[in-house]
């Protein structure tokens, strides 16, 4: 068992591998339809939920929250369905929330510009400057996501564990290709790897949960044992420390919550 996380950029052919090694294996394929379920679940508009998550961060929201907010409701439900095994995912960046499990099998699928730009104009019915544009600004903006979610290049080939250039394989094949990989002992689920899963979905459930009322500064997760290390004010510390375990412990799966309020620091004028 493993799961497949498939990178690619706009117009790379990725879905379609994604897609092939999903019917070969018959695992499920997951992409930005994850979006849905996570607007479902947390009760944001989906139109709003999915304009946001496509553009990378601007300097004003990264001075503000709504943007984090949609990142954890997103990191959120990915996980929870990757705890399942059995899927292969393409989409935004997932594969940065899964970096550190060790039978998430993480794939880069590139191609030459210039069969982009072919693929675009035929799919998009644009002329070749207007593809050009458009893939330009598309690969712009996962780069920012990149930076944005971990501080990375997404192009950096040291963060996978394959880099495939679809130009000289077809679909067909580099989806065999991948399968063979997915299947080696490294890439199996093991109990530690699955409790690893288990724990970075539950951290990301619990902030996900208590972001719009008690925005934590970090949380850790072990074995249904969280940790919470929240912000407080001069005097309310037993207070949030009570919102914080009350609302964490609404989450399947919580045994126990550690709550350390941090001190809050007035800024110098």
């Amino acid at each position: 068992m493993s799961i497949i996380m498939i990178s690619r950029g706009a117009h790379h052919r990725g879905k379609e591998v994604a897609e092939k090694i999903a019917l070969m294996l018959g695992y499920e394929c997951l992409s930005r339809d994850i979006l849905l379920e996570a607007s479902r679940k947390y009760d944001v508009r989906e139109v709003k939920f999915k304009k946001s998550m496509e553009r990378a961060p601007n300097f004003f929201e990264k001075l503000g929250f709504e943007k984090e907010k949609y990142i954890s409701y997103m990191q959120s439900a990915l996980l929870n369905r990757l705890k399942k095994d059995y899927i292969v995912y393409h989409g935004l960046a997932g594969y940065l929330f899964v970096q550190n499990v060790s039978h998430a099998f993480s794939v880069r699928v590139v191609v030459d510009i210039k069969d982009r730009v072919k693929y675009c104009m035929q799919s998009e019915g644009v002329s070749e400057e207007k593809a050009y544009a458009m893939l330009h600004k598309l690969d712009e903006q996962r780069k920012k996501w990149g930076q944005y979610l971990h501080g990375v290049d997404i192009s950096d080939p040291d963060l996978y564990d394959m880099v495939i250039n679809i130009n000289r394989l077809t679909v067909d094949e580099a989806a065999d290709i991948i399968c063979s990989t997915a299947g080696l002992e490294k890439y199996q689920t093991t109990a530690e790897s699955r409790q690893k899963i288990e724990d970075l979905a539950l951290e990301a459930e619990v902030t996900a949960v208590l972001i719009n009322v008690q925005p934590p500064k970090d949380v850790s997760a072990h074995n249904g044992v969280v940790s919470v290390q929240v912000q407080g004010g001069m005097f309310a510390d037993d207070k949030i420390a009570g919102v914080v375990e009350e609302l964490s412990k609404t989450i399947e799966g919580v045994k126990e919550v550690r709550t350390e309020v941090l001190p809050y620091i007035q800024p110098f004028e």
